[in-house]
């Protein structure tokens, strides 16, 4: 099991954030004047942590992970995020499980972000990834059970804006397996079996993401504006 420390990250971060927030005052063109706030272009890297729950079996551990993902935002109310996942899960203690993600999503904010000025945004978002799944029995040269599919997934999280920059994040998603399908049961003998079978229908697994996001530049600038960047010059 890895140990994260995306937590020391993160506070590294939140200094960083608001020291450039205090260098900039009032003179930073990030904090836009009255009701425009074109936020459109900005874009964001991130950490995040991630838990699996199953479903399947209670018995079963829930997998704890790490990941890292960057947002592209095209207009005020709409973002975009693209993120990837490392989890691991203890089986029974017979067997461990590591799942790897990579996609994207798309986010809408519920309410108006305000420049990120609003202390709290909500969102609902959808997507799809690439899945991977491996399965090995405990022990010495145990065979690896592994599978990749593509899955889709919807959430619903909010963003807790510390300063209109840097951002954590917190929400649950759900992500549904379109293809093949490995899992792990325990038999009436209290012995782990494999399986592995296709078109899994609707079997999928549950994510907690907590994620820290910190905005690095605006890429193009708004309409009507000559230019735009996050950070004043001097």
């Amino acid at each position: 099991m890895y140990q994260v420390k995306w937590p020391a990250i993160l506070v590294i971060a939140v200094m960083s954030s608001l020291n450039l927030s205090a260098e900039g005052g009032r003179g930073s063109p990030f904090l836009v004047k009255d009701s425009v706030y074109n936020t459109g272009g900005l874009f964001s890297l991130g950490v995040r942590g991630t838990a699996n729950i199953f479903f399947t079996d209670t018995r079963k551990s829930f997998g704890t992970g790490f990941g890292a993902s960057a947002r592209m935002q095209l207009v005020d109310r709409v973002n975009t995020e693209w993120f990837s996942d490392y989890v691991t899960s203890n089986l029974y203690n017979k067997a461990n499980r590591t799942d790897a993600h990579i996609g994207w999503n798309v986010m809408c904010y519920i309410l108006n972000p305000k420049g990120f000025k609003r202390k709290f945004t909500p969102f609902i978002a959808a997507g799809q990834c690439f899945d991977y799944t491996g399965i090995r029995l405990n022990g010495e040269n145990q065979k690896l059970y592994q599978r990749w599919t593509a899955a889709v997934q919807m959430s619903v999280g909010c963003h807790y804006n510390i300063t209109p920059r840097f951002d954590i994040s917190l929400s649950t998603l759900y992500d549904l397996h379109l293809g093949n399908e490995v899992d792990a049961d325990l038999n009436s003998n209290g012995n782990i079996v494999i399986s592995q079978h296709s078109n899994a229908g609707w079997e999928g697994h549950m994510m907690l993401i907590f994620s820290a996001h910190y905005k690095l530049i605006q890429l193009w600038k708004p309409k009507g504006q000559k230019s735009r960047t996050l950070f004043p010059a001097g």
